[in-house]
Order: structure tokens, then sequence, then C-alpha cells
């Protein structure tokens, strides 16, 4: 399975931004959890996925976040996860995104 390095970044405890760059293009996850999670970052993330063809559209995702790591599972398929910047408490996840490139 091809997989990428990125970054992780939360923003106002219920949106986030995953930001990885494959093949000289950067794909970005926007996402949205359905519960409020603290602050979180990760310069340490990776995308495992099948095919570029994943990573694209609205999908859905659940999975855990603290007290050291995250990851989160796409319900088609690809998986995002890394170790956090700072640890936070853990919680279990679920939420949707969407995928853009450019």
């Amino acid at each position: 399975m091809p997989s990428a390095r990125g970054t992780v970044k939360s923003s106002n405890g219920v949106r986030f931004t995953c930001t990885f760059d494959i093949d000289d293009m950067m794909f970005i996850f926007s996402g949205s959890f359905t519960t409020t999670v603290p602050h979180f970052s990760s310069n340490n993330v990776t995308v495992t996925y099948d095919g570029e063809h994943q990573l694209s559209s609205v999908r859905v995702f659940d999975g855990h976040i603290g007290a050291r790591n995250f990851k989160l599972e796409l319900a088609n398929g690809p998986v995002i996860e890394g170790v956090l910047d700072i640890p936070i408490p853990g919680m279990s996840v679920m939420g949707n995104g969407v995928w853009s490139g450019n």
C-alpha cells in the first residue's frame, strides 16, 4: 500500500486539516469531529491508501486521539495516523472530511 508523510493541525476544537505531499501534489483532508477535541498538532503524520482515487470527495471516519498518538480510519479505506506533538487526553472520535488537491 502506498503511503505519504504529512502534518495535521486542529483549529477550533472541532475542525482540523491534514496536508500531504504525494508525487509533488498537495493533498489536503479538511475534517470536522462530531464532538469537541482539545487542540492538537503533529508534524509526524502518515496516510496509507490503495490508490489516489481514494483521496477525493467527502469521507466519513472514526478513530481515536490521545494520549500521544492518533489514528483516523476513513470509511473508504485510507488510514491517517501519527504521533502528537503534545499529549492530549485520549478519546474516541468520529466525523467527516473532504479531500482537495492542487
